[in-house]
């Protein structure tokens, strides 16, 4: 999992320097296991760290510490 969190800041970070996201717009989820993980809402990428990005299962659950506000939609919308 680390590795899959490290190349979710990667490719963050790989938007800001092609210009396609401005600092902290939108968020990068990848599949994992019953689940998925996600960009948190509102931090800029340049200063993600793997402990940043949150796991978040299929039916929900997710460390509440870490909300972002984007996992419902993406749950229901079928990008995972």
């Amino acid at each position: 999992m680390k590795s899959l969190r490290s190349k979710i800041i990667k490719y963050s970070k790989m938007l800001n320097s092609k210009k396609l996201s401005a600092l902290r717009s939108g968020n990068i989820s990848a599949r994992f296991k019953d689940g998925f993980l996600i960009t948190p809402s509102g931090k800029k990428y340049s200063s993600l760290k793997n402990k940043d990005i949150v796991f978040v299962s299929l039916d929900g659950k997710f460390d509440k510490k870490k909300r972002n506000s984007f996992f419902r939609m993406e749950i229901s919308s079928g990008y995972l």
